[in-house]
């Protein structure tokens, strides 16, 4: 009887704990966080959508975060009805497969396995329709822009001239592709709070977080709708306490707070090239080196030995075999170099890598009785700066589009009726 008695009040407490919740649930989807023009954000696209943030960006799933990400999330969710709508109006419209083939795109430039955003969306309770549209806002609007902006963009050839010019009268220098997280510090909130959270971020930054998400979500600059993508600029562009900074920040670095006039700055180096003017010295190099020895025995002829080399060398035909060659051929000194610049090679080893591109195999090299050879399995080049006019005709057009394009959201803001709860 007491038995029966505890298995009935456990199942009356699981019946009433799943009503709280269907309860719970219900009221978050009823709940109006906003309404764009007669259309209503609930409560639920906004956790939804938060929950998605934290699943993409490597933020901590804890309550701060959360509440942190409120106010932003609400206003990109504004921000994607507003460009369907205006979509709408143009009759301009994403398929579901073209969403999906986005997604795809997505998985493959994070090194994700085909299928592995829909295992993270199940895993976090996410819905899928959730995903579905903020891609579908962002490759509309990315329709919008090409139809109906950049088509009435002109850009002259005095202009192209004035670039190239530019580009001349600072041959060498240094330009940094830059991507930046802005946080005011406004009269109601204090300094110190707002400290507080900027290191915060700069830690989970640093820690893994996405950057590109983090400046969609939090900054509030002109740039948050690109991701916090500044593009390409020279130290004295930007403002002083940024332009101070850059040298130190190698690619892929984010900066310590950076403390303006007006608030704080966090910055992301992704890139670094020279302008017109780029070092053949700085070339880096993935390598591995396979020696042959000399041998032992009356076949061990240095005929033979040179023979052994070049067939060795014919044979290779890229860096996917080597493990099981180093293994056949049992040579202690032969085996991975790794990266390394070309300018801190020696001048004879410089002039074999030198135009060695990706996958090519040297001739055998005699050094000192063995003969070494050398696998390229990756090479980079340094970038520079180039005063090609087509190129920055279209950097001229490309800059131009998305300067419209955010004075277009704009107006589109302020003729919409938009209430927020």
């Amino acid at each position: 009887m007491l038995i029966r008695q505890m298995l009935k009040s456990s199942l009356l407490a699981g019946i009433a704990f799943m009503l709280v919740m269907m309860t719970a649930l219900a009221q978050d989807v009823q709940k109006i966080v906003a309404i764009v023009n007669d259309e209503i954000i609930s409560g639920y696209d906004l956790d939804q959508r938060i929950a998605l943030t934290i699943a993409l960006s490597g933020f901590p799933d804890t309550q701060e975060t959360r509440q942190q990400l409120i106010n932003p999330t609400v206003a990109r969710l504004i921000d994607d009805r507003l460009k369907l709508q205006e979509a709408a109006r143009f009759n301009i419209n994403i398929s579901d497969e073209q969403v999906l083939e986005a997604v795809a795109f997505l998985e493959k430039n994070n090194n994700m396995e085909p299928g592995q955003m829909d295992r993270i969306l199940r895993q976090n309770s996410i819905d899928i329709e959730t995903m579905m549209m903020q891609v579908r806002a962002n490759l509309t609007w990315n329709r919008m822009i090409q139809q109906l902006i950049m088509p009435r963009i002109t850009i002259s050839d005095e202009e192209v001239e004035a670039v190239q010019k530019r580009l001349e009268n600072n041959k060498g220098e240094t330009e940094y592709f830059l991507s930046e997280i802005y946080l005011p510090i406004e009269s109601n909130t204090p300094e110190a709070q707002v400290r507080d959270a900027v290191a915060n971020l700069v830690s989970q930054l640093r820690s893994g977080a996405s950057f590109q998400r983090a400046a969609s979500q939090f900054s509030q600059g002109p740039t948050a709708a690109t991701g916090g993508t500044v593009g390409w600029v020279l130290a004295d562009e930007v403002p002083p306490e940024i332009g101070a900074a850059l040298p130190d920040l190698g690619p892929g670095q984010v900066s310590d707070p950076i403390r303006a006039a007006d608030g704080f700055y966090i910055l992301l180096v992704q890139q670094t090239r020279k302008i017109l003017d780029a070092d053949p010295d700085d070339v880096t190099l993935d390598i591995t080196q396979i020696v042959v020895p000399a041998g032992s025995g009356e076949n061990a002829t240095p005929e033979n030995q040179k023979k052994l080399a070049t067939t060795i060398s014919n044979v290779i035909e890229g860096c996917e075999q080597l493990p099981t060659l180093l293994t056949e051929l049992n040579s202690a000194d032969s085996g991975k170099i790794g990266r390394v610049r070309l300018g801190d090679m020696p001048d004879n080893i410089k002039a074999i890598l030198k135009d060695m591109e990706t996958g090519d195999v040297s001739t055998p090299y005699l050094d000192e009785g063995l003969y070494r050879i050398f696998v390229v399995c990756d090479r980079n080049d340094p970038q520079a700066r180039s005063n090609d006019p087509e190129e920055i005709r279209q950097e001229i057009l490309i800059r131009r589009a998305e300067n419209r394009a955010r004075g277009y959201l704009q107006d589109i803001h302020n003729a919409a009726t938009i209430e927020t709860r």
